[in-house]
């Protein structure tokens, strides 16, 4: 179990304040990312119907018996209500929803999950996920601390990888090294399939890596990070092999120096959209506007992309403790690309990197 009692309970008093503005009676949460934020226990869903049910005055996991136990185990919620094989769940959920009013349910719910449930809640349903959003864009103390460790220990992790790389080394192969790392270095695993690009390759912003082999004057970017303790990291640095193409170099600088005016001019008035602006009007000044193809950045969590996002359709102002990326990228189709990312957040005043490893262009 990750959550304390008090962090359990003060989750489920900002819920119930959130369903009381909203006129929501029910809440429904199957497991995933919302499930973990408010019981602590990391689990995905699947074909058997489990809940958590957020009540006005109470709270209950309805779940399939061969989960009991481990519910029991890992979370702080009380009542457990399981069912066997043969049994049919939905009425069993809809024994326990006696009020008449609104049920918001998580949008992760699976589909053939929620048309059993509308049959009897005949359209009292609305998504639950603005709800949880607001409350999950405030990382608290112990978020942010574990969101600090997982940037820290996947640097470690690549910083100690980078010696595998030779002539000749494919992409798949650096990405396992790289991922077996995480693992040594006290992280669950990757938080998401690593991101690694060779030469004409790294102009692909989300290029899977595949059996390109390195050589010289490559480009080399490499978009990774691990989880801890449900928690994810994710950064990405842009290398040379053996040297520079003369091509790539002011395509690197402009990237650099965009990543770092935006968290220099980040303050408690800027909004998000503002920050996307940012770093678009150095790139563009450097000439490569139309190369630079993606949002800025996006929050991040227990999930690798939430909100907050960096986009120009944002435009609330920075919350405080939120957690996002900063990622310009340049892509030039048949050269190369250079990204450069890192994890921050904004304290109230200004945006502080999670992140400790170089940005300045280094050659291997």
């Amino acid at each position: 179990m990750y959550l304390g009692q008090t962090t359990y309970r003060s989750r489920l008093a900002t819920l119930r304040k959130e369903m009381q503005s909203a006129s929501i009676d029910y809440v429904l949460i199957p497991p995933g990312p919302n499930f973990f934020y408010l019981t602590g226990m990391l689990t995905e869903s699947m074909e058997r119907l489990a809940l958590f049910i957020v009540g006005n005055d109470f709270q209950e996991i309805v779940c399939p018996d061969l989960m009991k136990q481990q519910v029991q185990q890992e979370t702080p919620v009380d009542t457990v209500t399981p069912w066997s094989d043969g049994e049919n769940p939905y009425s069993l959920l809809k024994s326990r929803i006696t009020r008449t009013g609104n049920v918001a349910i998580d949008g992760s719910l699976p589909f053939f999950h929620f048309e059993k449930i509308e049959e009897f809640l005949k359209g009292r349903t609305r998504s639950a996920d603005p709800l949880l959003e607001r409350m999950r864009i405030i990382k608290d103390q112990d978020e942010l601390s574990r969101i600090r460790e997982a940037v820290s220990r996947s640097e470690k992790s690549l910083e100690s990888s980078l010696s595998e790389l030779r002539d000749g080394i494919t992409e798949i192969e650096f990405s396992r090294y790289l991922e077996n790392s995480f693992i040594e270095n006290g992280l669950s695993g990757p938080a998401f399939p690593s991101i690694v690009s060779f030469g004409p390759n790294s102009a692909m912003p989300h290029h899977s890596p595949d059996r390109t082999a390195l050589k010289s004057g490559d480009t080399i970017v490499i978009d990774y990070g691990g989880a801890f303790e449900g928690y994810a990291s994710d950064s990405t640095r842009t290398f040379f092999w053996k040297n520079v193409a003369p091509e790539m170099q002011p395509v690197f600088e402009a990237v650099k120096n965009a990543n770092e005016t935006v968290r220099r001019e980040a303050n408690k008035k800027t909004r998000y959209n503002e920050m996307d602006g940012i770093a678009r009007s150095v790139i563009s000044k450097s000439g490569y506007g139309d190369k630079f193809i993606h949002r800025l950045g996006h929050g991040l969590g227990i999930q690798v992309h939430e909100p907050p996002y960096l986009v120009a359709s944002n435009s609330q102002t920075m919350i405080n403790n939120s957690v996002f990326t900063i990622e310009p990228g340049i892509y030039i189709p048949g050269l190369g690309g250079v990204r450069i990312e890192d994890t921050n957040f904004f304290d109230g005043q200004r945006c502080i990197s999670f992140n400790r490893m170089s940005r300045s262009l280094k050659v291997l």
